[in-house]
């Protein structure tokens, strides 16, 4: 299981590496928050502060018991084109419920194409105490996780799960990933924004914690190693050479009609 921890890009402070290479260098990190929604309420950043690697950790809570859920979370934001991060949100509602959690980061553009890949833990609690705790994926969706690139959906995850039978209070935990150790799943490239969903419907008074990952990395063309230079000039200077001694023998023995 992964410890969440979100790392954002602030566009005004990417220095382009030397050379029209794909990647981003860090510099002077600017705390820029990511979009943080769930449902229609915009969720704040919470408390931010700034860590010796010019990553920053924003960590917080909102909702209320009369509201009918309170989230959490605890998130590091830094320039790599990553997400990963915990999140726990509890129902406190009299009936199962459909919720989308949005995380969306802004990063600089790269391209022409891209490496991703993503996991989701997640573990359900019964916190109501009637021997039961359900998470499955809301109405109308396919999955519980989505990853994103530019808000468009590039990688699903995560099947239904629950627990039962063994007594009030009872958990279950469940991973599922793709793409990873890498990332290593081919994608286009990224114009802004990279991102995770997560659409689940959560059985009454009971709670869910997501350790969630969405990695993104630019493909940069790969040099070809000096051996291989080596054997294309050999292979030219060998087509050469029988190209000249065909040619002298044609001199040698010309064709007569």
């Amino acid at each position: 299981m992964k410890l969440l921890s979100w790392r954002l890009a602030g566009i005004g402070a990417l220095l382009i590496a030397a050379g029209g290479m794909a990647h981003a260098e860090e510099v002077n990190a600017t705390f820029v928050a990511p979009v943080f929604k769930l449902g229609n309420n915009t969720i704040g950043t919470g408390q931010v502060s700034e860590n010796a690697d010019g990553s920053f950790t924003m960590s917080g809570n909102d909702g209320s018991q009369d509201r009918g859920w309170v989230l959490g979370w605890n998130l590091n934001v830094d320039y790599d084109p990553f997400i990963n991060g915990t999140l726990s949100l509890t129902n406190f509602t009299a009936s199962d419920h459909d919720y989308t959690l949005v995380l969306d980061l802004p990063v600089p553009a790269f391209g022409p194409s891209s490496v991703y890949g993503g996991s989701l833990t997640a573990t359900v609690f019964d916190d109501n105490g009637n021997s039961s705790a359900v998470l499955k994926h809301s109405a109308g969706s396919l999955s519980i996780y989505q990853g994103t690139i530019d808000e468009i959906g590039v990688l699903n995850l995560f099947p239904d799960i629950s627990c039962g039978g063994s007594g009030p209070n009872c958990s279950v935990t469940f991973t599922d990933q793709a793409g990873l150790p890498g990332p290593t799943i081919p994608g286009p490239g990224v114009n802004g924004h990279i991102g995770t969903i997560l659409k689940f419907n959560l059985s009454a008074g009971d709670r869910v914690v997501f350790n969630t990952n969405f990695t993104v990395n630019p493909v940069s063309a790969v040099p070809l190693p000096a051996s291989v230079w080596m054997l294309i000039a050999a292979l030219g200077c060998m087509s050469y050479f029988f190209g000249a001694n065909s040619r002298m023998r044609s001199v040698i023995h010309p064709h007569h009609g």
